[in-house]
C-alpha cells in the first residue's frame, strides 16, 4: 500500500507541475495574442492623428473631425497629446505622459504608462511640423486596458482554465482506471502468489486478469511449468537414488562387517575385495543416476558441433581393454573423422551416451562376441545415424519397450547391470531431439540399437 502511496503522490506532483507549466506557458500566449491587435490599432489611431495635424494661426492643432471620430469609436477611454519639439503641449490632455526616444520617419513606438493609478498603453510617433520642415511635432495616443482586461479574462477561462479542468479530470480518471483495472489486479496476483504452498506450482488464470497482463501472466505459468519438470526430475531422482543406493549400501555395510569379524589374513583379503568390488558398484550406480538426471533435464540450446565419428573412435578406444580381455571384437564402421555426419548438441552427454551403449553390447553378450558401432551419414531431411550392434542373445520384442524405463532388467538377462544404461540413452536422445529404435541384427541375431539425428550439418 506504501508503493502505491508514493505511486500517488508522484503521479499527483508531476501532474501539478505539468499544469503549471502549461498555465504560464498559456498565460503568455494569450497576452500575447490580446495585446498584438490592440496595440496594432492604438499606432493606426497614433498615424491617423498625426496625418490630421494643421496650422492654427501661431500654433497647429488637431482637425475637429478627427478628434470627434476618435471619441465616438466602442473602445476604451482614449487620451490623445500632441507637443512640439521642446514637449510643450500644442493640443491634447496634459495628463497624457511624455513618450522618448523617438526616431525621424519610425513606426509608432508603444509604451506602458500610469496615470493617476490607472494603467494606460501609449503610442507615439513623430511627424513633420507643418510650420517648420526642419521641425517635428510628438503625437501620443493612450488608452486604458478595461477591455483588454476583459478579453484575457475571458480567455483565460475559456482557453486556459476549461481545458485545464478537462486534462485535470481525466488524469484523475486514468488514475482511478489505472488502480481500479491494473493496480488491484496486480495486487490480487501477488497476493495469490504470495499465498501459495511452496508444492503449488498450478498455471495462474489469466482471465482474472486485464487483457494487458495476461502476457505476464502467460509467461509466469511457462516459467511454473518449467519449474513444475525439474522439481519433478529431482524428486523422480531422490526417491530412486534412496531406492536403489540402499541395498548396496546395505550390502557393503554387511561385508565391511564381515571384514572386521575377519581374522585369517586370507579370508580378509577376501573380504576387502568383495566390499572393493560392492563399492565400485555402488560408484557406478550413482554415476549412472547423475547422468539420467541431467539427461533429463531439458537442453535450453544445442551445444556445438560434434562430429559423430570422431566421438565413436574415442569412446571405441576407450572400451577396447575390456573387450580384448574377453576376446569381443570392438570394431567401427563408417566415414572418416571430418569427413560429414556432424551434429549439433552436448558432446559430453552424447559421448555418454555412446559409451553406455557400447557397455551394454560388451556387458551382455558373451566372449568372442562380435560388436560394431556405425555412423552412417544420411541426407539432409534425415540426418544421421549412430547405431550399436552385437551378436549377442539379444532382447525379446516384448521387453522392448520396457527395457527404456529407469532401473528395468531384462527377464534372460545373466550379467550385473544397474537397469539404468538405455534410460540414459534414451534421456539425450530425447533431449538432441534424435529418436532410439532397438531391433535385432544382421540376419535377425543379437541386438542393434540406432540412434537418429533429425538435422545434419556439413562438416
Amino acid at each position: 500500500m506504501f508503493t502505491l502511496f508514493k505511486y500517488l503522490v508522484w503521479l499527483v506532483v508531476s501532474l501539478l507541475c505539468l499544469m503549471l507549466a502549461t498555465i504560464s506557458i498559456s498565460e503568455f500566449l494569450v497576452n500575447s495574442a490580446v495585446d498584438a491587435p490592440y496595440d496594432a490599432k492604438l499606432a493606426d489611431y497614433a498615424q491617423m492623428l498625426a496625418a490630421e495635424a494643421q496650422p492654427d494661426g501661431t500654433g497647429v492643432t488637431i482637425r475637429p473631425a478627427a478628434i470627434g471620430m476618435l471619441r465616438r469609436l466602442e473602445h476604451d477611454r482614449v487620451l490623445f497629446a500632441l507637443r512640439d519639439a521642446d514637449g510643450q503641449l500644442l493640443a491634447g490632455d496634459p495628463a497624457v505622459p511624455p513618450v522618448t526616444g523617438l526616431r525621424e520617419h519610425s513606426p509608432p513606438v508603444l509604451q506602458d504608462a500610469q496615470v493617476a493609478d490607472e494603467p494606460l498603453r501609449v503610442a507615439a510617433m513623430l511627424v513633420a511640423d507643418p510650420r517648420s520642415a526642419s521641425r517635428f511635432l510628438t503625437v501620443e495616443v493612450a488608452e486604458t486596458l478595461e477591455r483588454r482586461r476583459a478579453l484575457i479574462e475571458t480567455l483565460r477561462a475559456q482557453a486556459v482554465a476549461l481545458p485545464q479542468m478537462l486534462v485535470l479530470v481525466i488524469a484523475v480518471l486514468l488514475i482511478v482506471y489505472g488502480y481500479a483495472y491494473v493496480w488491484r489486479p496486480m495486487q490480487r496476483l501477488r497476493s495469490l502468489i504470495d499465498n501459495r504452498g511452496s508444492n503449488d506450482l498450478s498455471a495462474l488464470d489469466p482471465e482474472s486478469a486485464p487483457q494487458d497482463l495476461r502476457p505476464l501472466i502467460m509467461s509466469i505459468n511457462g516459467l511454473m511449468q518449467r519449474l513444475a519438470v525439474s522439481i519433478d526430475t529431482q524428486r523422480r531422482f531422490i526417491a530412486d537414488a534412496a531406492h536403489q543406493l540402499r541395498t548396496p549400501l546395505a550390502g557393503l555395510r554387511s561385508q565391511a562387517e564381515l571384514a572386521l569379524a575377519e581374522t585369517d589374513p586370507a579370508a580378509l583379503r577376501r573380504s576387502l575385495e568383495r566390499l572393493a568390488a560392492g563399492t565400485e558398484r555402488a560408484t557406478e550406480l550413482a554415476n549412472r543416476m547423475l547422468t539420467l538426471a541431467r539427461a533429463d533435464t531439458p537442453l535450453v540450446a544445442p551445444q556445438g558441433d560434434v562430429d559423430l565419428p570422431a566421438l565413436a573412435r574415442d569412446v571405441i578406444s576407450d572400451h577396447l581393454p575390456r573387450a580384448n580381455a574377453r576376446g569381443q571384437d570392438l570394431g567401427f564402421e563408417g566415414p572418416a573423422p571430418g569427413r560429414g555426419a556432424v551434429v549439433r548438441g552436448d558432446r559430453l552427454l552424447l559421448r555418454e551416451l555412446l559409451s553406455n551403449l557400447v557397455d551394454n553390447a560388451l556387458r551382455y553378450t558373451s566372449d568372442g562376441a562380435v560388436i560394431t558401432v556405425n555412423v552412417a551419414r544420411g541426407p539432409a531431411a534425415t540426418g544421421a545415424t549412430l547405431s550399436v550392434t552385437d551378436s549377442g542373445p539379444g532382447i525379446p520384442a516384448a521387453e522392448r519397450d520396457r527395457v527404456f524405463e529407469p532401473f528395468y532388467r531384462g527377464s534372460e538377462s545373466i550379467a550385473t547391470g544397474t537397469g539404468l544404461g538405455l534410460a540414459i540413452v534414451r534421456s539425450i536422445a530425447a533431449a538432441h531431439g534424435a529418436s532410439v529404435v532397438l531391433r535385432p541384427g544382421p540376419d535377425d541375431r543379437g541386438l542393434q540399437v540406432a540412434v537418429t539425428f533429425p538435422a545434419l550439418v556439413a562438416a
